[in-house]
């Protein structure tokens, strides 16, 4: 058997054992999976995914409008013409393109004073400010505070030297505006220091100080210093210290525009740096106790009792008539407060050698009873004669409070109304009698009452 032969037979038995090889296995079928009552494909979309565009509530060209001055952006206003109930929604549609013109209109245009300050003793005062009304336009004040609060959110820093007017007379709405207020001082950047002092200073004057003494602390220590000496702001010298600043602190003790409590923070933080009292600190606590408030003249007056000058402590003065006696009394009152629970009242001083008549009228809304026959079923008097030594200030806190509220010999407070009695005797002018009343609460009938709920 030649090569070739021998070839085709191999090849031809290996053909042979592979068809004897173990029959091929078909792959099985995959399973059936019947599912029962498949719910059917949406045909609609999904809301969630495909959401309405929004509906329109103007009917504005914007690709037509061009504004190039106050008076054309005014003119768009009066297209937009938002309201009470829908300048929300309005607001929305505006370009981003033409918002900041717009916004500069409104802010140049004024009149976001929605709501005057609370008058009266019993006006209860207002801690929001109102919603405008649905019906309210673009000239309504209300309206108009909420269409300038999103126009400072428009603006850009190079529109700020433009707005100076305008930023001023939002600083100088007063309270109960505050929200207004602190985004118009928070639309200047905060490094610069001179332009936000400047709005801080109007804004303290309008009698925004809670307001003004949380956002003074961003100031740099050289526009702090500033904001104490020439604005008068007191949050700001509490930024400041006795220690680093004394020069600051000095001036704060003489300075009649400060507020009292500053001062008295400043008398007290001064005499607390050092036990001795420096000529320079005693000079000025001198001057302080002849200040308008007697709290101020009070505090000068203890910090030098208590290192040894006791001249200017608020004894009864032998000259000058009722107004000089009411004047010590009031300075007699904060300066108890500032006394320990073991020292003596200086009380005596004032009174005759019989003692001082007490007389205190409570009341009782709810009495049906006129008890003392006063003619008043919802008063009752009570009288004594107290001891001379024995006498102290009644409602001490609040005669304080009282005293800086006087005419002539009555003196109020929220509460209580003080009467003091003086009279000749024995050549001198004494108190002779005290009356202390009760104030009947407030009306709460909206018609005794015309600040509202």
């Amino acid at each position: 058997m030649d090569v070739t032969t021998r070839g085709r037979f191999i090849l031809i038995a290996v053909l042979g054992l592979a068809a004897c090889a173990a029959p091929r296995r078909e792959a099985p079928a995959p399973p059936v999976v019947v599912v029962a009552n498949a719910a059917p494909l949406p045909t609609t979309p999904d809301p969630d995914l495909h959401r309405p565009p929004p509906r329109r509530v103007l009917d504005i060209d914007w690709a037509e409008v061009v504004l190039t001055d106050d008076a054309s952006a005014l003119a768009l206003w009066a297209r937009i013409a938002p309201t009470g109930a829908d300048w929300e929604d309005k607001l929305q549609e505006i370009p981003a393109a033409l918002a900041r013109p717009l916004a500069l209109a409104v802010l140049r245009g004024g009149n976001f004073t929605c709501m005057a300050p609370v008058i009266g003793d019993c006006a209860r005062p207002h801690y929001d400010v109102d919603r405008p009304d649905d019906a309210a336009g673009f000239a309504a004040p209300c309206l108009r505070r909420l269409l300038a609060l999103w126009a400072i959110d428009q603006i850009e820093a190079s529109d700020l030297p433009a707005l100076d007017d305008a930023l001023r007379a939002i600083v100088a709405i007063p309270p109960p505006e505050s929200e207004l207020v602190a985004a118009a001082i928070h639309a200047i950047p905060e490094a610069a220091f001179d332009a936000r002092l400047a709005l801080l200073a109007v804004a303290w004057r309008a009698g925004q100080h809670d307001l003004v003494d949380a956002a003074v602390g961003s100031l740099d220590e050289a526009h702090l210093i500033a904001a104490v000496r020439q604005h008068h702001v007191a949050g700001a010298l509490d930024v400041l210290s006795a220690e680093g600043h004394r020069a600051v602190y000095l001036a704060a003790v003489t300075d009649e525009a400060l507020a009292p409590g500053a001062r008295t923070t400043a008398i007290r933080e001064l005499a607390a740096v050092s036990p001795k009292l420096a000529p320079d600190l005693t000079t000025a606590l001198v001057k302080a106790t002849r200040a308008k408030d007697c709290s101020v003249a009070a505090s000068a007056a203890r910090v030098l009792d208590q290192h040894g000058d006791h001249r200017f402590a608020p004894r009864r003065p032998r000259a000058g008539g009722t107004a000089a006696l009411m004047r010590a009394m009031c300075v007699l009152a904060s300066y108890e407060g500032l006394q320990p629970s073991d020292e003596a009242s200086l009380l005596p001083g004032y009174l005759p050698a019989r003692g001082l008549e007490r007389t205190t009228i409570t009341y009782d809304a709810l009495s049906e009873d006129d008890a003392d026959g006063d003619g008043d079923i919802h008063t009752t008097h009570a009288g004594e004669l107290v001891p001379r030594d024995d006498a102290v200030l009644p409602e001490r806190e609040d005669l304080a409070r009282a005293m800086q509220h006087c005419t002539g010999t009555i003196c109020v407070s929220d509460d209580h109304e003080f009467r003091f009695v003086w009279a000749r005797v024995a050549g001198a002018l004494v108190l002779t009698r005290m009356e202390l009343a009760d104030r009947p609460p407030c009306p709460t009938s909206p018609a005794a009452n015309p600040a509202g709920p």
